[in-house]
């Protein structure tokens, strides 16, 4: 009976962690609007810890998507995420998922959203990344 009751108490200290990790993590979303009669849009900005900057916009199938993240950090990873997809796209350079152009073809028409965020080894010990991330779609 004792086991029991202590099994309960770590199950309610484990969801109690996690939910104290979701209060951490910050996520902002930016919906991206290029000006009119350009294909790209840039934006500075920085993650923190867990924090996750979702980018989200609209696109039409076939058309080539460019990511471009500028930063002297080697700690950021970037990700292409939708639940249409069958699998998340790894934007990052050299990634398998983009085209000999370092171009990701979009697959559907619609909504799309890229996700930056940290490696969790540095999100871990608070450390921040500042970036210039610039989005074209052709």
């Amino acid at each position: 009976m004792l086991y029991i009751k202590e099994l309960g108490l770590l199950f309610t200290a484990l969801i109690l962690s996690s939910c104290s990790f979701m209060a951490i993590a910050a996520d902002s979303h930016e919906t991206i609007h290029f000006k009119t009669g350009t294909n790209s849009g840039e934006y500075i900005t920085t993650t923190t810890n867990y924090d996750v900057n979702n980018y989200i916009f609209y696109a039409k199938k076939g058309q080539h998507l460019n990511i471009t993240l500028d930063t002297k950090s080697s700690k950021l990873w970037v990700i292409l995420l939708d639940e249409k997809l069958k699998r998340i796209a790894d934007l990052t350079p050299f990634s398998a998922d983009l085209n000999d152009n370092g171009e990701y073809i979009l697959p559907y028409s619609g909504k799309y959203s890229v996700h930056i965020g940290q490696y969790r080894a540095f999100a871990r010990r608070g450390e921040s990344s500042h970036y210039k991330l610039i989005i074209t779609i052709d």
